[in-house]
Order: structure tokens, then sequence, then C-alpha cells
């Protein structure tokens, strides 16, 4: 059988994530040090139950300012939380031309401030067909049951879809669903791997 849906994760893939920005932003309110707010605003406590729609954006801007003590509104927070996003176009390039032929999906580990974000920020991710957030459906990649759910919302068997990723562990469990899966680096090399799979771009 021949492919039929193009599955993209969104951070990493189709939007940069640039970390450092609001770590820059916090070292300048706080003076702790760049490498300990990287690891608060990165900890698993913290973001997990966020993209699992656990926490709210407020509750999440809460317990980390428990930890920060930042002097920042929410409206202030929510602005640098999101100035670590932008589009990657060295790969959303290739959605208008995929589009032409396979349906898209998206499935990403995200948190509602994110996505609102991207969704609105981004004009062209709205050429994806299927879009599946983990704060949307309480599960998170590299958890079977998200790329399952994905395939059933798209109608498509495993064998009829391609994933793409940057996490090597999530590219890693694809595969084992069944799934053709392309571990992302860059757009040009995407574009190579997706035409020697067969797939028409």
């Amino acid at each position: 059988m021949a492919f039929q849906l193009v599955i993209f994760d969104v951070g990493g893939v189709l939007v940069r994530l640039e970390t450092q920005r609001i770590v820059h932003k916090l070292a300048q309110e706080t003076k702790q040090p760049a490498e300990a707010l990287e690891r608060i605003v990165t900890d698993p406590k913290l973001i997990e139950p966020f993209e699992l729609g656990r926490s709210s954006p407020k509750q999440f801007f809460d317990q980390l300012n428990n930890r920060l003590k930042l002097s920042w509104g929410f409206d202030q927070f929510v602005e640098a939380w999101n100035s670590i996003l932008s589009e990657n176009t060295d790969a959303t390039w290739l959605l208008q031309r995929l589009r032409e032929r396979y349906t898209l999906a998206a499935l990403s580990n995200t948190n509602a401030l994110h996505d609102e974000y991207i969704r609105r920020s981004f004009p062209v991710l709205s050429l994806i067909h299927h879009w599946i957030v983990s704060y949307q459906v309480g599960l998170r990649k590299p958890e079977p049951e998200i790329y399952q759910l994905t395939l059933r919302q798209a109608d498509v068997p495993p064998h009829a879809a391609v994933f793409i990723d940057d996490t090597e562990e999530h590219v890693v469990v694809a595969r084992r669903l069944g799934l053709m899966a392309i571990h992302f680096s860059d757009g040009l090399r995407l574009e190579r791997e997706l035409r020697a799979a067969g797939l028409h771009v």
C-alpha cells in the first residue's frame, strides 16, 4: 500500500524552540545563573503536567513563580514564554507540496500557551488536516496510545503513515508500531529521505 499520511512533530521540526530566549529574560529579571534557570523551566515535574493538560497556564505560571519569585504579571510571562517559538521555514515549505497528495497530521507534546500561539502566528500550519496535541488528549509521546490515536483520527493503518520527529526515542517507538519514521535534522535531508521512501515531494 502507498503512503497516505505524513505526521509531523511540531516543536523541533515545523517550529524552532529557542529556550535560551526565556532563560536570558529570566536571568535579567532574577539575577540567577542561566544554567539553574534552564533546569527549572525544563523541569519535567513542571512541564509534563502542563503538557498533559493537568495544570492550566495560570497554575503553571504560579508554580514557576513560586520557585523564581518573579515581578512579572501573567501576561508578561506569556509573552516571554512564547518568545522561544519561530517558524522553521526549512521544513514548513514541504507542507504545501505534500498536501497535494497526502493527508497531513501534527503530533506534538505541547502546552496550551504554545499551541494557541503557534496556530495563531504561523498560517502555513493551517494546511495540516489533523492536529493532535498532548495537553488536549492527556497523552504524550512516546506513549504508543498517542500514535495510535493519530492513526485512528486519520483513518490510516500504520504501514501507510510516515512519522517525522527530531527526538530519536519518539522515532524508535513509531517504528515499533509499524510506521515508517524519519529522525529529523534539517529540511534538505528530510526532503531527500521522503523521496527515497517513495513520496512525491
